[in-house]
């Protein structure tokens, strides 16, 4: 069996513990905080990089990268989960992916493919590449129906989302989750 294969056996296998042990109790899970960083400003820059309170307890995610060289054929993309014990820790997943061929993708189940679909629908990151124009995501709020899919314990976690193009890493944003029981 192979190492990709071994891997999410034993994230399926985790994820039926976690459902096991949920007792079928919603959660209180949301958006903590964001952080946005760029290596290289004349490549890119953050406009907006915030949480902004919609409506009483729901948080949405407002980001506007802005673009300066233009057009971008090639995106790799680095995500990882990491939990909160004394300092964040790398939890469960950690994966580097084509983002261009991974958007021309069929809809297959993985951890990448769940990040995406849910930012896809309050973003205009859905269309594969060459991208020319900003990248945005407004009012992007958390919701437990990811959580079914990918259900986590309670506690704090960071998905950590680092993008390069040509083979250059350019940006990274941190966005952090609250997840109570």
């Amino acid at each position: 069996m192979d190492r990709g294969a071994r891997r999410y056996l034993m994230l399926l296998a985790v994820l039926v513990g976690f459902l096991v042990m949920s007792d079928g109790k919603k959660s209180k899970s949301r958006f903590s905080n964001i952080k946005c960083e760029t290596y290289n400003k004349t490549f890119a820059d953050f406009e907006t990089c915030k949480l902004k309170l919609l409506g009483r307890g729901i948080i949405g995610v407002q980001v506007h990268l802005k673009l300066y060289i233009l057009p971008i054929d090639t995106v790799s993309a680095n995500l990882s989960i990491w939990r909160r014990y004394n300092s964040f820790q790398p939890f469960l997943h950690n994966s580097t992916i084509d983002f261009c061929k991974f958007v021309k993708q069929t809809k297959k189940l993985s951890f990448e493919r769940l990040v995406l679909d849910a930012i896809s629908s309050r973003s205009n990151l859905n269309h594969s590449c060459p991208y020319t124009h900003d990248i945005i995501v407004d009012n992007l709020v958390f919701s437990d129906t990811f959580l079914q899919t990918l259900p986590l314990p309670q506690g704090e976690y960071k998905i950590q989302m680092l993008f390069a193009t040509e083979n250059i890493w350019r940006v990274r944003v941190d966005i952090f989750i609250l997840r109570d029981e």
